[in-house]
């Protein structure tokens, strides 16, 4: 009998509870020699994600979205050990009542979201620095074989549902109706495809004091990885890291290895992987950092990406 829920489609997966989760959660920790007494849920993500109590972490994948596993395990396998932040290790991995499971070790600190609001400015635009340092090199790390096949293909599919996923998400028709002359304007070039994390943002990032400071202390959440074009990584950590200010950005920026100069032609490439991007969602970077008086999509580029 299994323990863990159906779970081979999206209406099978809308059913699952905590609670129908903890009967084969139970089981599996046992199978891989923890006990259940210490055993809690992160309350935060898409997919169940356990801590063990013991330094490890336990993240389960449903059968609708194994292949999130077969991307999330060589992804850190590739990067442990080779970034400046640390990322979790791969401890075990398999298959439990046909669910996907990985077994990783637990990284330290708290994530920049629940940090940020009581931090000054210079600890933001240190802490900024180093992420885009750390986001440069992960762009450096020869990718595993992940998706997708063929970026140029895949960025030709977004841009031609872009106004239908925008419209999706309730964004006001006065700027559904800028989307695709806007896409037109801005020239993408090509480049050699490197590892993505895709959402390198204030929620996977983790720090923690050192020094009489704080210092980043982890990087996690690989399971949305992909390989494309490096501009695609910068829109997270410009909406969600910078949240709007240029001096947080312009640090990011530095970090990663941008010159100043190059600033007006990135901000738009950057506003339009905001379009192109799989889990763009303009109507919650606008709620993000809001842009009063913003009338064009180059307006809003500007102020929400240049320096």
């Amino acid at each position: 009998m299994a323990l863990l829920p159906p779970s081979a489609t999206d209406e099978q997966c809308e059913l699952i509870t905590d609670e129908s989760l903890w009967p084969g959660v139970k089981a599996l920790c046992a199978e891989l020699g923890h006990g259940a007494e210490r055993i809690t849920k992160f309350t935060e993500g898409s997919l169940p994600v356990y801590d063990l109590g013991d330094g490890l972490v336990l993240k389960l994948y449903p059968v609708a979205d194994i292949d999130d596993l077969a991307t999330e395990e060589p992804v850190m396998r590739a990067l442990h050990g080779r970034l400046p932040v640390p990322t979790p290790e791969v401890v075990a991995t398999g298959r439990f009542d046909d669910w996907g499971y990985l077994l990783m070790t637990k990284l330290p600190g708290r994530d920049l979201r629940s940090l940020w609001p009581a931090l000054d400015q210079d600890a933001k635009r240190s802490l900024a620095r180093s992420a885009g340092e750390a986001l440069a090199v992960l762009h450096e790390v020869p990718a595993p074989p992940i998706g997708p096949p063929d970026w140029d293909r895949f960025i030709k599919g977004q841009r031609h549902t872009a106004v239908e996923r925008q419209e999706r998400a309730k964004l006001d028709p006065y700027w559904l109706r800028q989307i695709p002359d806007f896409l037109d304007s801005v020239e993408l070039d090509p480049v050699p495809s490197v590892l993505l994390h895709t959402e390198f943002s204030d929620a996977h990032l983790l720090a923690a004091p050192r020094d009489g400071g704080l210092a980043l202390t982890g990087l996690f959440d690989f399971e949305p990885a992909m390989c494309g074009h490096p501009d695609y990584d910068l829109l997270a950590p410009g909406v969600f890291l910078a949240r709007g200010d240029k001096a947080v950005w312009r640090e990011f920026l530095h970090g990663y290895g941008v010159r100043t100069e190059q600033a007006p032609g990135l901000a738009r490439r950057v506003m339009a992987y905001a379009l192109l991007h799989r889990f763009a969602n303009l109507p919650w970077s606008f709620k993000t950092i809001p842009a009063p008086g913003i009338g064009t999509l180059d307006d809003l580029a500007d102020h929400w990406l240049g320096i």
